[in-house]
């Protein structure tokens, strides 16, 4: 039975074809009308938190995607909280419009690297509606998980003090156990919603063997970049080159890492389907050998032959 390909040739052979599949591009493309839609969505977000209780919290969410710009976000959104409703409601066709276009772009650009075809129209528009709504889902349960686990503290400093003598390591990990809990439902969070993109966006079935280590590895690496992107930002001042705009400079620079990373993890759940479908059909041939009655000592060269023929085919 073939072995799987190490993680490093299946690494570099995504590097690879992202470079050869050019996905820096629609990277960009995702950043801009990321950008349009960014300061109308915290707009209309923050109109309804005059209604919902949970929309301060998921506004608090949004801005915390975007290391070392939630300040000048909060202000910008403060500055122009009095609006119209007229005004709101451009800013829900704007979300919707700009929204709509970068999951237009990722489905463009996975359905290029994937192989198969764009979906109609109108069921493009659909889905791309569909994930806009699917990410607020997400933020919203994401919202509803801080709560409960600040719920959940709460509770755990009023516990009488005979049960924290009892269980004397909690008061040791203290903070410490809780900054571990809140950061690992941010990064469940994180999997989850790439998850999503690379299992639902490309027009054909995928599977899940494929998409969820992809997911995982963008999803720790976008977090890994957050931190690494708010501590260079005291070395590179962008207020200093692009003067008042350099904060919005900044807010786009990470959007476009995030779309890097998830462009990278799409291309990297191709590679898996790749390997995996070579993996199959060595071990097809190498079955049908042995019950042709093969001799099972040129088994390297029947896996060897098989692997040259196997076909790289596009999920159906």
């Amino acid at each position: 039975m073939r072995n799987h390909a190490p993680w490093t040739t299946i690494l570099n052979q995504s590097v690879h074809q992202f470079h050869e599949n050019d996905l820096f591009t629609p990277a960009a493309a995702m950043s801009y009308f990321g950008l349009l839609a960014l300061f109308p969505a915290l707009l209309v977000v923050l109109a309804l938190s005059n209604w919902l209780a949970a929309g301060g919290e998921v506004l608090a969410r949004i801005v915390e995607i975007y290391p070392g710009s939630s300040e000048f976000l909060r202000s910008t959104v403060r500055s122009l909280a009095n609006l119209s409703t007229s005004a709101i409601v451009s800013c829900v066709v704007v979300v919707l419009w700009a929204g709509s276009w970068v999951f237009a772009v990722i489905e463009r650009a996975l359905n290029r690297i994937w192989g198969t075809r764009p979906r109609t129209f109108l069921h493009g528009r659909a889905l791309t509606l569909g994930m806009i709504g699917a990410v607020g889902v997400l933020l919203i349960l994401s919202v509803l998980t801080t709560w409960t686990l600040v719920g959940l503290r709460q509770l755990a400093a009023q516990l009488p003090l005979r049960v924290i003598e009892r269980y004397a390591f909690l008061t040791l990990v203290g903070d410490a156990f809780w900054q571990f809990i809140f950061a690992l439902a941010s990064v469940v969070v994180t999997i989850s919603l790439f998850a999503l993109v690379y299992r639902l966006v490309p027009n054909g079935r995928v599977r899940t063997r494929d998409t969820l280590p992809s997911a995982i590895l963008a999803g720790l690496l976008w977090e890994a970049a957050k931190y690494v992107f708010a501590w260079s930002l005291q070395y590179f001042h962008y207020d200093q080159i692009y003067g008042s705009v350099g904060a919005v400079v900044a807010v786009l620079t990470w959007s476009y890492v995030s779309s890097l990373i998830l462009m990278f993890g799409a291309q990297l759940s191709v590679v898996l389907h790749q390997e995996h479908t070579v993996a199959e059909a060595v071990a097809h041939a190498v079955e049908a050998n042995i019950v042709a009655g093969g001799d099972t000592s040129g088994g390297v060269a029947t896996m060897d032959a098989a692997e040259r023929a196997a076909p790289i085919t596009p999920p159906s």
